[in-house]
């Protein structure tokens, strides 16, 4: 069994039949084209549950592939007809099924489980490879209104999709739900479970390259991400194939992606014939999700590496590229310095992006699956966005200084003259501390928790800079409330980073990102408690911060943001200062910029003891 972690959730792959689980709740796909009000006539007729598949595939084109083992195909995960499951819970769960699934239900219906091992069987009404992601959504929501801990999912959609892309979508829909911020579960595992050894096997190599949390930073308006996983995965305008001067390398990466792309790009690379020094092609994506590749004689030389990227980046400007996915270079048989090499790339990209008067580049993708590679990759990337972001700070301040922008700063901060940063330990006795903890208890549970320090953040540079993005938004949004005092939990190894260089969105992505790409605050202190925001250190301590943030205008989010959209769709307007969950009523607030927020308070409680 093969096992990650989501949102403090365990996930679990595991070859099997999935009526024989018995975890709290079993996942049954159910054909949308059945009649939901009792058997199927051809189910009565059928009885040998292979023949009755493929009547089922000949008459409704479910594009469902049968077993090739010769078992029972409705046993098998990739199927979307499971009489079977049925049968073996019993007549009582049976006619359970029949009697619910003609109510309303959101294609979901929640039945008892009869003869079988697990409580409860979740019914997933018509799942096909459009919707697997929600599906899966409303099968853990499910789990939630029925209060199962672990739940067992069948693998999905493949009879009609490649099985990498088929556990993608299942885990997009783990992690969508998972890290809503509005969302507070009670699962505590979730697991895949597969019949066919093949389809476990792809499985198996997606699970040991997962990784939720990706990095980025945005540099001149653009985005860089850092992604730990497969490049021939990627769905991208281009991908980069670093590759010999015949263009036919079978080794390494280059060799992965000739061979996932297929017949047709090796036809296109006959075509182009040799390549010489400095010459980039392109060629169709084939049958990678990419809808390009870039290919590019792979240099040995730390000193040919910028030049090289330049050129990838250039000739995806001079087509008009807005996506292109980069790997690891020189990592692999070049056996390159790794901190030189992430350092090579970054540096090239920012030339590019500061050089060129308008990038048709909007994300820039660095793609790693070597851990131990990733690992230094990511100490650069976010050495890299802290030192920019410290630069943007430092000019906001001095542009501010000349045109003589007043600075002024909280009543409450003292020796201010002695240290531009200071961590001051709040006395209980003091009406500052009290407010902060009354603040706190007010959407938090005071039996449940206890509050044992409180520390004011005094970060001047910080809070210079917040000011300047203060007084914009006041000058943007005059009347309106713009700062809001919010909340945000984190882990321990967090504080120093963000009490010294304040909320960077680099590390964005580690707690969810259902309603963009920013950093998250909640209204509530409650949701900010949950252990997936603040999580136990080895002392049984939890940390908050509250925070002052400038969230003046704001709209509905979604999912695909990496910045506010424009206000009414008019570039004219600027845009939202930041979006929400609910506009009506907003309990979730993220921002896209790292100095919008002010660690104004570090909170540090714990659980009482029951």
């Amino acid at each position: 069994m093969t096992d990650v972690v989501v949102c403090e959730t365990s996930v679990k792959l595991k070859k099997g039949d999935i009526a024989g689980e018995s975890t709290d709740a079993i996942v049954n796909l159910y054909d949308a084209t059945l009649d939901r009000s009792a058997v199927h006539p051809i189910v009565a007729l059928e009885r040998d549950t292979s023949s009755l598949l493929r009547r089922l595939v000949q008459m409704y084109g479910l594009g469902l592939e049968p077993s090739s083992t010769g078992s029972n195909p409705t046993t098998s995960s990739s199927t979307g007809v499971s009489k079977d499951i049925l049968e073996a819970a019993g007549p009582i769960v049976k006619e359970e099924w029949e009697r619910l699934a003609k109510l309303p239900n959101d294609d979901c219906v929640v039945t008892s489980a009869g003869n079988l091992k697990c409580s409860k069987i979740i019914h997933l009404i018509g799942v096909r490879s459009d919707n697997i992601v929600t599906s899966v959504m409303k099968a853990l929501k499910a789990c939630d209104e029925a209060n199962m801990a672990t739940v067992s999912l069948p693998a999905m959609g493949t009879g009609n999709l490649k099985a990498e892309r088929s556990i993608r979508l299942i885990m997009k829909g783990i992690e969508d739900y998972l890290s809503d911020p509005s969302v507070i579960t009670g699962i505590s595992e979730i697991v895949i479970v597969v019949f066919e050894q093949e389809i476990y096997e792809k499985y198996q190599r997606f699970f040991q390259n997962y990784k939720k949390n990706y990095p980025h930073f945005s540099a001149f308006g653009k985005m860089i991400e850092l992604i730990k996983g497969d490049i021939t995965h990627q769905a991208v305008d281009c991908i980069v194939n670093l590759t010999n001067r015949t263009l036919n390398r079978s080794r390494g990466v280059s060799g992965a992606i000739l061979s996932a792309a297929g017949d047709t790009v090796r036809e296109e690379c006959k075509k182009i014939g040799v390549l010489r020094g400095d010459e980039v092609v392109i060629t169709s994506g084939g049958e990678l999700e990419s809808k390009h590749i870039i290919h590019i004689i792979g240099q040995i030389s730390m000193s040919a590496y910028e030049p090289s990227i330049d050129r990838i980046l250039h000739e995806c400007h001079k087509n008009g590229f807005t996506s292109v996915a980069l790997p690891a270079l020189g990592t692999g048989m070049a056996r390159v310095d790794v901190a030189e090499s992430i350092k090579a790339i970054l540096n090239s990209i920012l030339n590019y992006l500061s050089d060129t008067l308008i990038p048709s580049l909007d994300t820039i993708f660095i793609i790693v699956i070597q851990e131990s590679v990733y690992k230094t990759y990511l100490e650069v990337f976010q050495a890299k966005s802290t030192e920019l972001q410290a630069i943007q700070r430092e000019e906001r301040i001095v542009e501010a200084t000349l045109h003589r922008e007043p600075f002024s700063y909280p009543m409450t901060w003292t020796d201010i003259a002695i240290s531009e940063f200071l961590e001051v330990i709040l006395d209980e006795k003091s009406q500052e501390y009290k407010n902060v903890k009354d603040k706190f208890f007010k959407t938090t549970s005071a039996s449940k928790y206890e509050v044992t320090e409180i520390k004011r953040i005094q970060n001047i540079k910080l809070w210079k800079s917040f000011t300047i993005n203060k007084q914009a938004a006041n000058r943007k949004n005059p009347g309106q409330k713009n700062i809001s005092h919010l909340y945000h939990g984190t882990r321990s190894d967090a504080i120093s980073n963000i009490n010294r260089d304040g909320f960077n969105r680099v590390y964005c992505g580690v707690n969810g990102t259902s309603y963009g790409n920013g950093t998250y605050f909640a209204a509530d202190s409650k949701y900010s408690c949950s252990d997936r925001y603040s999580l136990s250190d080895a002392n049984g301590n939890k940390y908050i911060y509250q925070a002052a943030v400038i969230t003046g205008r704001y709209c509905a989010g979604t999912r695909s943001y990496k910045e506010a959209p424009h206000i009414d769709g008019d570039v004219n307007k600027g845009r939202y200062d930041s979006v929400v969950n609910n506009v009506e009523n907003p309990k979730v607030f993220v921002v896209f910029h790292d100095d919008v927020a002010y660690p104004e308070y570090l909170i540090t409680f714990r659980k009482r003891a029951s």
